[in-house]
């Protein structure tokens, strides 16, 4: 009987790229630059419309506007 030489394959570990690790890390990473984007927007947005609505106050209290009575 002839001895049988079992050969053993070392199991490489997958690159990151195989596991789909890279992709999903990638994919989290896009996702948080979005978000931040868009909250960065939107604070803006805010900004601008609370500037806006006090810089329209501001204006009807000193009276520009003419439309509140001045009491002296």
């Amino acid at each position: 009987m002839k001895m049988r030489k079992s050969h053993i394959l070392a199991k490489s570990t997958p690159t990151l790229t195989q596991s789909g690790l890279l992709a999903v890390l990638l994919q989290h990473q896009r996702h948080k630059v979005i978000q931040l984007a868009e909250r960065r927007a939107h604070r803006s947005q805010l900004r601008a419309a609370f500037s806006s609505a006090f810089t329209w106050l501001l204006a009807r209290v000193r009276g520009v506007g003419g439309t509140l009575p001045r009491h002296s």
